[in-house]
């Protein structure tokens, strides 16, 4: 069977090369939805991608839809000499690139006085190592089709902003990556060990449940492979294993991990075989007649964020206020309501669960503006709940995401399919249909965000405070 490798090879790969294997050597193939796909590459719509490139003056578009066509059609706006190519297809035999954009420049190819160097437009406003890795990739076949290999690679930012880096730079890491890869093509499974981006995965459930068949270290939270193998090769190759060895006897026989991060592994062991927390130390909370909690829903695919959702406790009363904008035009109108909002309560603790929160009010104040009372206030007030409950609380779990936390103190969203991913899949279609219960969908989704932020503290406060 001939299989193919894409740039979103690489991005799967590095999440978890399991991916890889069941994407291309399942009987039951598990297509993600398209906008999904879209949003686990940090990819944005089309419209959003036109809206970057609309300063741009001589755009040829490959709209073929078949992958040989589609290059035949790339390769003719190469020969032309077009300045820029929207949506190329780049295929060297099982090698097929889709860069965002090709753009020509001068210098000597088999073209003539010009090539093309590749660049992708992502969402992210700084450069990551998966799309170095895909930049690689594009040079590597642009190599082959035009003889000449592109220097530099590039992303795009929805804001413009061009990120370079030198392919040398990354060229060994990627080929070393790209042969790992082929292997896993020829049909070689990858080691199983489960991390964060394990979960971004379709097959999530099946890399999981081979690991706790085998009670599997990576199982525990925040586990570096280099400290697996560390253990393994100290004789300790299971999670039961781990959680009966002495902390003395650990620093003897793994000596090159710090004791600190033994002990937490340990503990971390002994959690998950119990089933059960541990508490390290306490945590540093305050009871206040007035509290926030604050989440926020974002729709990466169009760079927007267009819910800020406020659960406010006081005195034992709550109330609920979400500060939506239904288009981007309207993103400065909810930032001025929200920061409105906030100036209300001055003195009054905001707890985020995430550092995402703080990032966006910082973007937000950054193009919207914010009074110097308000910039204080959020200074001073936005509190990041998990920066509390990780040197504190050991939790049988190995994620610790807000979703995996509050499920196992026994919270519970009203939606059986909630998700982050699915909120922005919600929003898409409400854009799109306007349709009062979808938009109920996701105002109750962010008030249950909200809501299991305020019951992890109620429970820090009762259990380790």
């Amino acid at each position: 069977m001939f299989h193919k490798i894409t740039e979103k090879t690489f991005y799967q790969y590095i999440k978890c090369p399991n991916w890889v294997y069941f994407d291309l050597h399942s009987d039951n193939p598990r297509p993600h939805h398209p906008l999904m796909s879209q949003l686990i590459d940090d990819g944005m719509i089309d419209a959003k991608q036109r809206e970057v490139i609309s300063d741009r003056v001589d755009v040829a578009e490959v709209t073929a839809e078949d992958p040989d066509e589609a290059f035949k059609q790339t390769l003719a706006f190469m020969g032309e000499g077009r300045q820029t190519i929207y949506h190329g297809t780049l295929i060297d035999q099982h090698w097929v690139g889709h860069p965002d954009i090709l753009e020509k420049v001068e210098g000597r190819s088999n073209l003539g006085n010009y090539y093309y160097i590749a660049a992708d437009i992502k969402r992210s406003r700084y450069l990551r190592d998966e799309f170095k890795f895909q930049g690689c990739f594009y040079a590597e076949i642009l190599e082959r089709v035009q003889g000449v290999r592109p220097v530099m690679g590039y992303t795009i930012s929805p804001d413009r902003e061009i990120f370079q880096y030198l392919i040398e730079d990354f060229e060994a890491q990627f080929h070393l990556t790209l042969t790992e890869i082929e292997k896993i093509v020829a049909g070689q499974k990858p080691i199983h060990f489960v991390t964060t981006g394990c979960k971004q995965s379709p097959w999530f459930s099946e890399c999981k449940g081979q690991s706790e068949s085998c009670d599997d270290l990576s199982l525990l939270n925040r586990v570096w492979r280099e400290e697996v193998t560390a253990l393994q090769k100290s004789n300790i190759k299971t999670i039961a294993e781990l959680s009966v060895v002495s902390l003395a006897e650990l620093e003897r026989r793994v000596p090159h991990v710090n004791s600190s991060r033994l002990e937490i592994m340990r503990d971390q062991a002994i959690a998950i075989k119990k089933g059960t927390h541990i508490i390290r130390k306490s945590v540093d909370l305050t009871d206040d007649d007035i509290e926030l909690y604050f989440d926020i829903e974002s729709d990466p695919l169009r760079d927007f964020d267009y819910l800020f959702g406020v659960l406010k406790i006081e005195n034992g009363e709550e109330s609920y206020h979400p500060f939506i904008a239904d288009s981007p035009s309207m993103e400065s109108a909810m930032w001025v309501e929200f920061c409105d909002f906030v100036m209300q309560y001055m003195d009054a603790p905001m707890y985020h669960y995430g550092n995402f929160e703080k990032e966006v009010v910082n973007r937000f104040s950054a193009k919207y503006g914010v009074s110097p009372i308000v910039a204080d206030a959020f200074d001073r007030n936005m509190i990041d709940i998990i920066e509390l409950v990780r040197p504190a609380i050991i939790f049988p779990l190995s994620f610790y995401s807000l979703k995996d936390i509050a499920s196992y103190i026994g919270f519970h969203w009203r939606a059986d399919d909630a998700s982050g991913a699915n909120s922005v899949l919600w929003f898409e279609e409400w854009l799109a249909s306007k349709s009062p219960k979808l938009l109920q969908k996701i105002l109750e989704y962010n008030e249950d965000d909200v809501r299991a932020t305020w019951k992890l503290k109620q429970w820090l406060r009762k259990n380790a405070a």
